[in-house]
């Protein structure tokens, strides 16, 4: 797979993500600032068109993945599928922060699959006092829109974005749920686009063996393929949303072997490492604020 960025980060103060309207000044009105593009969508066309002819898939992202980035991958993506011919190419487009509701159908369309981070859609300093002031309610409305790109007919597929972000899997599932996770202050538009538990379920296991060319091996569970399975301490599909968050891994096979045993000397001890992981902060001190240059979601990566 060949991972390309397209544009920067949607949050104030660096607002670098490419967006199809201005940035607003935060009272209301228009700036000149309409994100930095990294490419066209004519040179990531022809960019697709010869990597998929060689057999490799595109990952178009961004640092948070504005609507006109989106809409830059899709047009690009759509060229590469008319010039080669293939149907079946399984790019990808990763982040999705913003999606202008009238891409949304051509994810199915193009056969791309919608890569999304789910444990950023919850109401907190970065999608409320950092986004919100500067992008208006009717474009907030479209954050990590989930549930329309499924009801769109997109593929779905689940990505962590470790280690640019905690890697804490179980609270980024329950937060495709409750869009509130175990640390938002509130919903994030749960009623208009939180999932349900059998749609997030299959974006992170089935929907991401389709995008990784991998679901013929792995991603059900069914006769002839490998066994890649976890055993853990609670049924994810009945208990409170809530108790997701702090799910336990039991037992995990790789193709049929046991490579971890939570019973066992190893076991006990890499569980008493996680514990001590999610008890310390999920996040770094730069996420406390919104202000200050350098400093912010991702200055992990330098934005």
């Amino acid at each position: 797979m060949i991972k390309v960025f397209l544009d920067g980060v949607i949050e104030y103060p660096a607002q670098t993500a490419a967006l199809l309207e201005p940035y607003l000044d935060g009272n209301g009105k228009p700036t000149s600032n309409r994100g930095e593009l990294y490419t066209s969508a004519a040179d990531y066309g022809r960019l697709s068109a010869a990597f998929n002819r060689a057999g490799w898939q595109m990952h178009g992202l961004g640092l948070g993945l504005g609507d006109r980035a989106a809409r830059t991958a899709l047009d690009g993506y759509a060229y590469a599928r008319r010039v080669t011919g293939q149907r079946d190419a399984r790019n990808a487009v990763a982040h999705l922060q913003i999606v202008d509701p009238a891409d949304l159908r051509r994810f199915a369309q193009l056969g791309v699959s919608a890569c999304m981070q789910l444990q950023w859609a919850t109401r907190d300093t970065w999608t409320v006092e950092a986004l919100l002031p500067y992008i208006g309610p009717e474009r907030h409305r479209w954050l990590y829109p989930a549930r329309s790109l499924e009801a769109a007919g997109a593929r779905l597929t689940g990505g962590s974005d470790w280690p640019v972000d905690a890697l804490q899997v179980w609270n980024q599932l329950r937060t495709a749920i409750d869009r509130q996770g175990s640390e938002g202050a509130g919903e994030l538009y749960r009623e208009r686009e939180a999932l349900s538990r059998d749609s997030t379920l299959r974006m992170h296991t089935s929907g991401t063996a389709w995008q990784l060319r991998q679901d013929e091996l792995t991603g059900t569970v069914e006769p002839g393929k490998a066994a890649d399975l976890v055993v853990l301490d609670r049924d994810v599909t009945r208990c409170p949303v809530a108790d997701i968050s702090g799910t336990g891994v039991r037992m995990t096979l790789v193709g049929g072997r046991v490579v971890h045993d939570a019973d066992s000397v190893t076991g006990r001890a890499a569980s008493a490492r996680l514990t001590r992981a999610v008890a310390a902060p999920r996040r770094p001190a730069s996420y406390a604020s919104v202000h200050g240059a350098g400093k912010g979601r991702h200055h992990a990566c330098g934005h």
